[in-house]
């Protein structure tokens, strides 16, 4: 039986009207800004089902309407909350903090095992190398609180 007496699909609608476009934007910045992927986004409204595919798509389509620059800076706020989150285990802040799960969740979010970059920066090299001696300090530092943390 199909919903609606078999009138269509009432999903199918999306983003009919500005205020939920604003609403399904804000969600998925808010999404990004706390470091998680957009993979793993989907709109929660009881009316319409979007994913993050159609969020990029409209954003792609209708800049006017869904400033790019919104999700670059959510993006940067999200790569800032696992940077602090590393940050603070490394300097003692956060003792609690489970090395291998934070390892895994860097080594994901900034692409550490990826082979398939044709031509890295020097810089981005180092980045990458100073973030993974934080993380040896910060697992040296837990299994020996006497370690000191450079």
């Amino acid at each position: 039986m199909f919903p609606n007496g078999g009138i269509g699909n009432k999903y199918a609608k999306k983003l009919v009207t500005p205020e939920l476009k604003e609403q399904a934007y804000k969600q998925y910045c808010a999404h990004l800004a706390k470091g998680k992927s957009k993979r793993s986004w989907r709109f929660k409204h009881p009316d319409v089902s979007l994913r993050w595919e159609t969020m990029e798509k409209y954003a792609k389509e209708s800049p006017e309407e869904f400033d790019p620059e919104h999700i670059k800076d959510a993006i940067s706020d999200g790569y800032a909350h696992w940077e602090q989150i590393v940050e603070d285990s490394a300097e003692g802040i956060n003792q609690k903090a489970n090395t291998a799960s934070l390892q895994m969740k860097m080594r994901n979010k900034f692409g550490w095992d990826k082979n398939d970059h044709k031509e890295e920066e020097d810089s981005t090299l180092e980045v990458r190398e100073s973030q993974q001696n934080i993380l040896n300090q910060i697992q040296n530092y837990q299994s020996n609180p006497s370690f000191p943390v450079a």
